[in-house]
């Protein structure tokens, strides 16, 4: 095989190069044992929207160069702007993904999964997966009439969100529902699923394959499972859990190729695919994933026209 050019796009730090994100750090060092590939790793403020920056980081060689990532062989998206973000421009990201998906330029997870998926509309959109039962909430819904149809507690949570950020649990009350509504934002309503007190379980797919997983188990008296209100540790998920999720990878069809399934009792709560947070060395997967982000970035570069 030969010597490939691999762009990396995230956060990093600069003048002095640091990754912002040890897990981002682990994935590309994990990449650059597996394989004796030049890496160039970019932050999304230098990088211009023709795709060039005078601004990259060459890991080989450890030092900062000029780069066209328009020309590199395939591109390891490692994180995107959200719309809530401060560490760059998100508007300008999504032209840049954009420019990326257009020139059909090998990406990893690819472009689209971070233009068509920015927000968790599928939640309610999917009937056909066991998805918690979810509508659309905002401040000048019938929240009466929508409450109706739950249970004596329920979730509201932004419609674009991350890490549990702006998620809260609430009793069946058409009063404290609306007092969280700004006007202008959109919402999802759902049902509480008390199954979370023993664990949100996050299995790890990578070129659609399952490859390990962990659970993340809640606070006492707490419900969201981000790293500040939970514990995370290594899992072994039951035969029934192994194919709920694989099903839910066949049946969802995304355009990833690394994604997480996130399961709540016999329901998946989330198909995260955009940003999976992949515990590498909680899990102790640091030799491991390197060679399954090359099998799936084999894959998408096969998939793509020769340029």
């Amino acid at each position: 095989m030969r010597k490939r050019t691999i762009g990396g796009i995230g956060y990093i730090e600069r003048p002095i190069f640091k990754f912002d994100w040890a897990v981002d750090r682990r994935q590309v060092e994990s990449m650059m044992a597996a394989r004796d590939d030049d890496f160039l790793m970019v932050h999304w403020n230098d990088l211009d929207l023709s795709l060039s920056t005078e601004h990259a980081y060459d890991m080989r060689r450890e030092c900062w160069t000029a780069a066209d990532f328009s020309a590199c062989d395939a591109l390891l998206i490692l994180e995107v702007p959200t719309p809530q973000t401060t560490f760059a421009d998100f508007a300008r990201s999504q032209t840049i993904l954009r420019t990326i998906r257009e020139r059909r330029i090998p990406a990893l997870p690819s472009a689209s999964t971070f233009i068509d998926y920015v927000e968790k509309r599928y939640l309610i959109e999917r009937s056909d997966m066991p998805l918690p039962q979810t509508v659309l909430l905002t401040a000048t819904s019938d929240i009466a009439a929508l409450l109706a149809g739950f249970g004596e507690t329920v979730v509201v949570k932004p419609l674009v969100g991350f890490s549990g950020r702006g998620v809260v649990k609430l009793p069946n009350s058409v009063e404290r529902v609306r007092e969280i509504l700004e006007p202008g934002r959109e919402y999802l309503l759902q049902e509480y699923l008390p199954e979370i007190a023993a664990g949100e379980r996050c299995l790890f797919f990578f070129a659609k394959k399952y490859r390990y997983a962990l659970v993340k188990r809640p606070h006492a008296g707490q419900f969201i499972t981000n790293e500040e209100h939970a514990e995370f540790e290594r899992y072994e998920p039951t035969a029934a859990e192994l194919a709920l999720a694989g099903a839910a990878i066949e049946r969802f069809g995304s355009p990833s190729l690394i994604e997480r399934v996130d399961i709540v009792g016999s329901k998946v709560i989330e198909m995260t695919i955009d940003g999976p947070g992949l515990a590498i060395q909680l899990c102790g997967v640091e030799r491991e994933v390197g060679h399954w982000t090359y099998e799936a970035l084999d894959m998408t570069i096969a998939a793509c026209p020769p340029r």
